[in-house]
């Protein structure tokens, strides 16, 4: 058996760790985190180096700027030789339009990994860079969708055994409203958001039908902004973001595999959780909400699932409860570094490929 430690981690805003020539910045406070950058970076290597995953998907690594020497390959792989980790390579896909990456880290010893971008060109199925087309609103119509951080699609082959799986590390539509806005306002934009977030998810599905179609293994995670009940809005389509890239009741052999179980509502908001935001209609309560997920195909065999299904994936959240499926001792060993690295916490999954 060969096992491969994945990890999905936000790690909120990498790039005010890094100037434009792609060296540490370490002056100061964070635009956007408002922390310390030192003691962020400090930090952010301390949890990657505990955590020691073969592959890490990461959800807004640094900036890549095409007409500039700004790189989130070189950001991402000076930091992993900082945290001295031995996923010390990177990848990208297709670089975003505006702010913000996703990229893969991995063991070059261990791991070959390879942009693998999919798609047929057409309408319905294009690349991640293009444009889609879905009726989102029931009216007949097709709307026109765009990714504004383009899914990264990439083939990971284990050196050792030559066994091979695709993922896909996503960052879905954010259903966050940042403006003022009247209530009428606020109730459009939601609906507007989950549209848009239910048609990256419907094209997100397409890519995973089309892989299993060719007999691979699949493997998608990151930040889906989304799990189930979160918002009512969803209800128009029947099924949370999440559960639209699972797949359709009605073929069951092409479920993918989740392991959190459904999250359950607390005084806190949803547990087990992934993350925390400020309640918007209350803004002295935190909401915790479970939106950082991995799921895997049937036939992708997962360390652990024999025994307690859940038991197979962990959440480094520290404040989870001890009776949890999900807990790590490991994560309250480090929740002043997890608190202060970003807003989201990490989780890792181990799969086996024989």
């Amino acid at each position: 058996m060969t096992a491969v430690k994945v990890c999905c981690y936000n790690g909120e805003w990498l790039d005010e760790l890094f100037d434009p020539q792609n060296e540490f910045d370490v002056e100061g406070e964070g635009d956007h985190t408002y922390k310390s950058k030192a003691d962020r970076l400090a930090a952010v290597k301390t949890v990657l180096k505990n955590i020691d995953a073969d592959l890490f998907g990461v959800v807004e690594a640094p900036n890549t700027i095409l007409s500039a020497e700004k790189s989130a390959v070189t950001c991402m792989e000076k930091l992993c030789q900082a945290a001295e980790i031995n996923a010390r390579k990177a990848i990208i896909g297709f670089p975003s339009a505006g702010s913000q990456e996703i990229a893969l880290l991995y063991d070059p010893d261990k791991l070959e990994v390879k942009h693998a971008p999919g798609g047929t060109g057409s309408r319905t199925n294009p690349t991640f860079k293009d444009r889609y087309y879905v009726d989102t609103d029931d009216d007949g119509i097709k709307e026109e969708y765009k990714f504004y951080r383009p899914p990264l699609e990439a083939e990971v082959t284990v050196k050792e055994t030559g066994k091979s799986f695709n993922v896909l590390v996503v960052h879905t539509k954010s259903k966050g409203i940042f403006s003022s806005m009247d209530l009428i306002h606020r109730q459009r934009n939601n609906q507007a958001n989950r549209r848009k977030l239910f048609a990256e998810c419907s094209w997100i599905r397409k890519r995973v039908d089309q892989w299993l179609d060719a007999g691979k293994d699949v493997l998608v995670m990151g930040d889906f902004n989304d799990g189930p009940g979160m918002d009512l809005y969803e209800f128009q389509f029947g099924r949370s973001a999440v559960e639209t890239v699972i797949g359709d009741l009605f073929e069951p052999e092409r479920l993918l595999k989740t392991y959190t179980g459904r999250p359950k509502w607390t005084d806190w908001g949803w547990e087990p959780s992934t993350a925390s935001f400020k309640d918007p209609l209350n803004y002295r309560r935190w909401v915790h909400v479970l939106i950082d997920h991995i799921i895997v195909n049937q036939s992708l065999l997962v360390v652990g699932e024999r025994d307690d299904k859940r038991d197979a994936l962990k959440i480094w959240n520290p404040f989870l409860d001890e009776d949890s499926p999900h807990f790590l001792e490991a994560a309250k060993e480090i929740k002043d570094a997890l608190l202060m690295a970003s807003d989201h916490f990490p989780v890792t999954l181990e799969i086996d490929l024989p």
